[in-house]
């Protein structure tokens, strides 16, 4: 189990104790003791630091708006920081990508090819504010826990051909990936914070978890309908086919 709280602007206080809270009231369990990325920073810096040291990466005081111009897009970096060597203000740390493309096979999503240097160019590995970056953090804690399989939404899609990278670069080992569907709701959209979707309710896990199964084409037998969480979940291991979402990229939100 791992919290992703390197990002202290945006935390909502006592968001991580619901998490936990709201896994064990659909009896999930997880194994040993939470991990906080917010305890791991000294390990990040210390990578980031030895891939400016290797002439891997390099310091960027580009800012958004000077990036972004009179586009809407920040994206593709256009390399104005790689041969600086002075800065007048803070800097972020880029990873260069020297036009590097990695194709690879998602378990769900098939083959996928996509060039760096055309989608995001140089990423950022250490932000302007001093803190960590996603990409950097989940990359070496991935490593570190010995993640062989990464399951998770297809909205991440984009960010694991830089991790993809990013783990070539540090020399740790790549996981397999599967991309999984999103869930969205009548609009379409993403069920997510940003669009204003309510937390899972805890006030009847059974409900939800036959209706989140059911989402995920696997609808629970009469019999099993009420049945405890963990219940339904031993019958899903058993009974459920992952390869029933290959190729969908969104589920429309169970009623």
């Amino acid at each position: 189990m791992r919290i992703e709280d390197i990002d202290p602007p945006r935390e909502v206080a006592g968001a991580a104790d619901d998490i936990l809270r709201t896994l064990e009231a659909f009896e999930l369990a997880w194994d040993g003791p939470v991990v906080y990325q917010s305890a791991r920073r000294e390990i990040y810096e210390a990578a980031s630091q030895r891939l400016l040291a290797d002439g891997r990466a390099f310091l960027c005081s580009c800012t958004r708006s000077e990036l972004r111009g009179e586009s809407e897009s920040v994206t593709p970096y256009p390399g104005t920081c790689r041969g600086k060597t002075r800065h007048e203000r803070a800097t972020a740390v880029r990873v260069r990508v020297d036009g590097a493309t990695q194709p690879f096979v998602d378990g769900l999503q098939g083959k996928i090819v996509t060039s760096l240097a055309a989608t995001s160019g140089d990423y950022v590995i250490w932000r302007r504010d001093g803190l960590p970056a996603y990409h950097l953090a989940v990359v070496l804690d991935d490593a570190a826990e010995g993640v062989t399989t990464v399951v998770r939404g297809v909205d991440l899609l984009a960010s694991t051909v830089a991790h993809r990278h990013l783990q070539a670069t540090l020399g740790v080992s790549t996981p397999e990936y599967l991309h999984v569907p999103v869930i969205v709701g009548t609009d379409g959209q993403k069920l997510s914070k940003q669009t204003g979707a309510l937390p899972v309710s805890v006030a009847e896990p059974s409900l939800v978890a036959c209706r989140t199964l059911a989402a995920l084409g696997a609808p629970v037998p009469p019999e099993l309908r009420g049945a405890p969480p963990r219940e339904l979940w031993a019958w899903a291991v058993a009974s459920w086919r992952i390869d029933g979402l290959r190729g969908e990229r969104a589920l429309v939100e169970p009623r």
